[in-house]
């Protein structure tokens, strides 16, 4: 990551994610700024590797923000930096495109430590927020017979609990569905590129598709959507 804009109101907080990102990654070029509407003037002169933005700002909502920044700059690494774990906030923004999820109460060397898990491929995202992400992909899943899936031979791939997919291939398909690459979804799950490549396998296997876009039309009819 060369260039960096931190999107942050509060100056304290956003001194210390500007030397989190300088610590994590080899001296990049930082751009701190307080509102959207100096965040839309640095993006207009500037393209950046990596936005850090802070949802509640004093002229409008980081998780919309969100799509701004990914129409003009479609490479831009976005991760969310906030005070609080917002749950209701925390979907949309990563279905808005954002990376990362982020607390501000974590400790320094721990925020370092996810920042440098990207260059590997590992989205960063707190702990807290990855138990939360889980539990809200678990209340939404549903077996097979309560859903409107519409797959090819749908009955012949039910088991005799009539379940389809195991509680971590729906993980995997949700995290697919989105967007995120097998070593984001390894790092969500905490499993290996590998462990993930095999699951995917068994999910077109069972879903009978062979795409990610057909995966995806397969999790919105499973429900998981």
């Amino acid at each position: 990551m060369k260039t960096v804009l931190v999107i942050e109101d509060h100056a304290g907080a956003r001194q210390q994610i500007c030397e989190v990102v300088q610590e994590a990654f080899s001296d990049p070029t930082i751009d701190g700024v307080a509102t959207l509407q100096a965040a839309r003037r640095h993006l207009e002169m500037r393209g950046y590797d990596m936005v850090v933005l802070d949802l509640n700002l004093p002229d409008g909502s980081g998780d919309e923000f969100i799509v701004e920044v990914l129409a003009t700059q479609p490479n831009a690494y976005v991760v969310i930096s906030t005070i609080h774990d917002e749950s209701n906030r925390l979907i949309k923004a990563l279905e808005n495109g954002a990376k990362g999820y982020l607390l501000k109460e974590q400790p320094k060397e721990s925020l370092i430590k996810d920042f440098k898990g990207i260059l590997e491929g590992k989205p960063p995202l707190a702990p807290a927020i990855t138990r939360r992400l889980l539990e809200m992909m678990r209340e939404r899943s549903i077996p097979v017979r309560e859903a409107p899936l519409k797959v090819a031979h749908q009955s012949a791939l039910q088991d005799e609990e009539g379940v389809l997919l195991t509680e971590r291939e729906k993980e995997v398909l949700v995290l697919l569905a989105k967007g995120f690459n097998r070593p984001e979804v390894g790092g969500f799950l905490n499993i290996s590129k590998h462990t993930v490549a095999t699951h995917i396998s068994n999910i077109y296997i069972k879903l009978d598709v062979s795409s990610r876009s057909e995966a995806a039309l397969a999790a919105q009819q499973y429900g998981l959507l």
